[in-house]
Parts: C-alpha cells; structure tokens; sequence
C-alpha cells in the first residue's frame, strides 16, 4: 500500500514538474533561474510583495522585477492584458522552479480552483482579478476627470459619455467595468493623452501597493434586486440617462466617492405616472425586494423625503395618534420592523428608542403637561419610566410646586381643599405614612 502511493507520488511530481520544463529555455530564463527558487506560502497572488522591496525582487537582473517581466506590453498597449502563466507556466516558473516540481500546493491554487495533473482540462482558473469582492490591485480612476467636459476637448477634441467606456453585457444589459480595451482608445490611440500617460505605464493606474485593495462596496446586496435592462427607457420609450440615477458622477475623484442614488431619486420616476405604470409604484416593495412584497414606502422613499406631501401620506394606517402614545409594544416586539422606515434606529433593540426619545418630546408633553402629568404617571408610571429615571422626579419635586406657596400658609391649612378634591394628585410625592401622619394622627 504504502509503495502504491509512493509511486503515485512520484509520478505526480514528474508530471507537474515535466509541464514547467518542457518548453526550451531562452538564455535569458537560464540566468533568472540559475538565482534559485522563491517559495510560495500563500494560495493569493500579492502584487505587492512582487513589487515590493524584498532582495529578491528589488535585485532581479540588477533592476528589479518589474511588470513587462510578467505581462506582455504589446498585448497590454493593444487593451488585451495576457494572463501570466499560460504558456506552460511561464514566466511564473522562472522564480518558483522548485515549486512546480512539487506535489500540488499553495503555489497552484494561486491560479487553479482544483489541481488535477492526471486529466487534461480537469484544473479549472480561478476568477481573476476579482475573488469574493475583493479585486487584487484594483486601478484608481476619476470619473471627475474623465467627465470634465473642457478637459476631455482639450486633450482628445472630444468629451466622453458613460457609454464610451461601460459597455452593456449582450444579456442583462447591466453596465460592464471597464477593462484596458476601453483605456486603450485614448492612452495608447490619442497621441496627446499618450503623452500624459501611455497605457504601458502601468504605476499610473495601479499604483504598487502592498496590500490588496477592495474593489469597493457593492451597491445591491441583501434583499435588494435590480435590473439596467428595465431602466433604459420609461414607458413611453424616452431614454433614461445614466445621470438620471448617477447625479454625483462627474464630482466623484474616486470610487469612495461613488454613492447609492437616493430612494427620491428612484420615485421621481416610480411616482410619475407620466413615465412608469402603476406597476411600479413605491408600494409595491417587491418590484425592489425578495422579502417584502408590499406595503406603505417609509418617507424616504417618497418625493420630498420625510416632510413631503407624498412622504406624510405614505406613514402607515396603524401609525395614529394613539401610537404616538403606545408604540412601545411594537417596538419590542421580535419581529418588530421599525427599521424599515425609521433608518435613524441602529444598535441593539433596547437602546435605539433613545435615538428618538432623548431629541423629540412626546406629543402630550406640551405646556400643560408640567402641572397635569402627576396624575398621569399615577396610573401609568411604566410609561414614565422608559425615559425617565427617579432622579428625574427629584430634580424638580424637590422644589415645592407652585400650588404650594407660599409655603407656610400652604402648610397651616391650604393645603386642605387641594387635598379634599385632588388626593391622588397628592399622592403622586406624598405618602399618609410619611406626611399627612405627621399632623393627622388619628384622623384617618
């Protein structure tokens, strides 16, 4: 048993390193491979580290690795950027000959999903560059630039349009990233943007740095769906302009500085009946939505946001004056949804009240609340207390009400007709034990 897998071993070896060293080595490939073997102790490709400041790479040929080494500039100037690799490992096992006479390991699944060397056609690439939401070495670009409209004249006689560079994909019709075939008919066709900068320079764009940089965030994630192909036109076949929805574009020097198109933005058309059918209005949440599929838009869906028109309209039917009052039970239910329109509550459960409550008095807190409420906290104190704590009592009960001054009349007998009529208001500070008693012993 133990011979079996020893022989499969070793011809598992001679097939992966027989792959590296059956093409015919140029003299230039003998002298980078006579420097030895790098090992490799990731299954990513780091572009830093191959353009970073290891003696390794900063000593390569006496000038350092550098990226015509691994990427072929006339394929790159042609806005078609050749995967290394695919010529029987070349030039990846330049560095890591040793690697490739190995088992199978880190080094393969840098490019290969699985690693099969018995079957032809069985080690399938890994998506590159982009694994998960992570994008290795993902260029800078200003939309700013690139949509300055006098800039754009003065450099190329023409200005540029979002159609220009995000091609539509043949079936979803979603707008496609761009790749070097769109940068490639300006900075390597327009003699004067090549000047600035020439597609084979390639730092001016991917800046070399030592980690991997994010993509950026994804705009349509959770529930959330949508389609490109159904925003092209409106019903009555009018084109929809991509600024219609990306109002921020031509400002954006970055891709942080992209933003989510505000949900107004969205009812401008969803609300006109002009230019969409009622199919498609804002209560019908599952045209956007896997989860809900319908109901009342909360007010930032709406034209004019929360304080629109069309936005007060939109509050739910159980929302009543009554629910100002009592919507505590609601909200600490587990299934409590207060979130889908109340976008200001974060956190945990019991404490996202007071991002509300601690700004905005409840309504029947007005003028009149200030001498009427002790009969309102008799009867129900619970509701007092989710904002108020004892102190808060004390604060001001400390001080005699008004209607207990001048306070030594007050004592001496005024107090009786408040009392004969308004015990329980009495009651709300006071005690028979701890007061009345002290004067009317026997009396009760």
């Amino acid at each position: 048993m133990m011979r079996v897998a020893i022989i499969s071993l070793a011809i598992t070896m001679g097939i992966v390193s027989g792959c590296s060293s059956s093409r015919s080595s140029t003299p230039s490939q003998v002298a980078r491979t006579s420097r030895g073997s790098i090992a490799v102790d990731t299954d990513r490709f780091p572009h830093g580290v191959h353009t970073g400041n290891q003696p390794e790479i900063r000593g390569w040929q006496g000038r350092g690795l550098g990226c015509v080494d691994c990427h072929d500039a006339r394929a790159v100037k042609e806005g078609r950027v050749a995967r290394p690799g695919t010529n029987q490992h070349a030039p990846c096992d330049d560095c890591h000959k040793a690697e490739f006479g190995k088992p199978p390991g880190k080094l393969c699944k840098v490019c290969h999903e699985v690693v099969d060397p018995f079957t032809k056609g069985s080690s399938p690439l890994q998506s590159y560059p982009m694994r998960g939401t992570t994008q290795a070495l993902a260029s800078v670009f200003s939309h700013r630039l690139h949509l300055d409209k006098a800039e754009m004249e003065r450099a190329t006689g023409a200005h540029i349009g979002c159609a220009d560079c995000h091609e539509r994909d043949d079936k979803s019709r979603d707008p496609m990233v761009p790749g070097h075939k769109a940068c490639a008919r300006c900075h390597e066709g327009v003699d004067n943007v090549k000047s600035t900068l020439a597609m084979e320079t390639c730092s001016g764009c991917h800046p070399p740095r030592n980690v991997e940089l994010a993509r950026g965030r994804r705009f349509i994630t959770g529930d959330l769906k949508f389609a490109h192909a159904t925003h092209e036109t409106d019903k009555n076949g009018a084109p929809v302009k991509c600024t219609t929805c990306h109002a921020n574009v031509d400002v954006a020097a970055n891709r942080e500085d992209m933003s989510v198109p505000p949900m107004v933005q969205c009812a401008q058309c969803h609300e006109d009946s002009s230019r969409s059918p009622d199919s498609v209005r804002m209560s019908n949440c599952g045209i956007c939505h896997t989860q809900i599929a319908s109901g009342s838009p909360p007010g930032n869906h709406m034209v004019g946001g929360s304080v629109g028109t069309l936005a007060s309209a939109a509050r739910p039917i159980d929302h009543t004056m009554q629910f100002r009052k009592h919507h505590g039970e609601q909200a600490a239910a587990k299934d409590s949804n207060c979130r889908f329109c109340h976008t200001e509550v974060q956190g945990a459960r019991e404490d996202s009240c007071f991002q509300c409550h601690l700004v905005m008095k409840p309504r029947d807190h007005n003028l009149m609340w200030r001498s009427d409420h002790g009969r309102e906290a008799q009867a129900d104190g619970k509701r007092c207390a989710s904002c108020h704590t004892p102190e808060t009592c004390v604060a001001c009960h400390s001080v005699p009400p008004r209607s207990h001054t001048p306070i030594a009349d007050f004592r001496l007998g005024g107090h009786a007709e408040q009392a004969r009529f308004g015990l329980s208001s009495c009651l709300t500070c006071h005690t028979y034990e701890d007061t009345c008693s002290k004067c009317h012993r026997g009396t009760r």
